[in-house]
């Protein structure tokens, strides 16, 4: 036992100053305990941080993009069985499902999958649900409580109701791009992302055009990483 116990310490410091320094860089806490679990398993599919009240379905078909934080929060639905797309810079509240596939409405048994993009800095209110083969542009910003059945893939909104519509169109000239001294993709640091993405995951493949709603090198080749 105090043999197991020692080969258990060993092979957790190494990842105390790892988990540190993401805390810093996203700004926001990150549970440790799911951070070495991450570290410690075998397959490392859900490569970023998620509540322990969330649900993440079929994570090998979702990717999550850098400083992105969905199901961070409590109480998330994240379902990947289509293909789940979210951008840089993502925030979503507590109690956001986002789906990419639902049931036959003549068949329960059959799944519909799509494709659900959510882009770049993108702000999902608390109790929103996004349904399969929505696509949000570049800064959409969905109103709390909003159920979103249709695309919005021009962004630089506000959207908001059941079912939700245009609110407001954002000036572009006053929109902020910040980032990050420190950028990760979840756990894993920017610069070192395509390496373990190669190891771990499989490449997801979108037949929409994501660089209409993202500048993430990996899915927009004019940008070199």
């Amino acid at each position: 036992m105090k043999r197991l116990l020692k080969r258990f310490i060993l092979s957790v410091v190494p990842f105390v100053a790892e988990y540190i320094e993401i805390c810093k860089s996203l700004k926001y806490p990150v549970s440790f305990n799911n951070y070495i679990i991450f570290r410690l398993s075998r397959t490392k599919l859900m490569y970023w941080p998620v509540h322990k009240t969330t649900a993440v379905a079929n994570p090998k078909n979702i990717f999550v993009g850098i400083n992105s934080n969905p199901g961070l929060q409590g109480g998330c639905y994240l379902q990947g069985s289509g293909k789940l797309f979210i951008g840089d810079y993502v925030r979503c509240a507590v109690n956001v499902g986002i789906m990419s596939g639902n049931h036959d409405v003549h068949n329960h048994m059959l799944h519909e999958t799509k494709e659900t993009i959510i882009g770049d800095y993108s702000w999902i209110g608390m109790n929103c649900v996004i349904l399969p083969g929505v696509v949000l542009g570049m800064r959409t910003i969905v109103g709390a409580g909003s159920v979103v059945t249709k695309s919005f893939p021009n962004g630089y909104c506000v959207i908001a109701g059941n079912p939700a519509k245009l609110v407001k169109e954002l000036d572009k000239e006053k929109v902020v791009e910040y980032r990050f001294e420190e950028e990760y993709y979840g756990y894993i640091p920017k610069n070192k992302f395509e390496t373990f993405r190669k190891r771990n995951l499989k490449e997801i493949e979108f037949d929409y055009d994501l660089s209409k709603v993202t500048k993430n090198p990996l899915y927009n080749r004019s940008i070199e990483p």
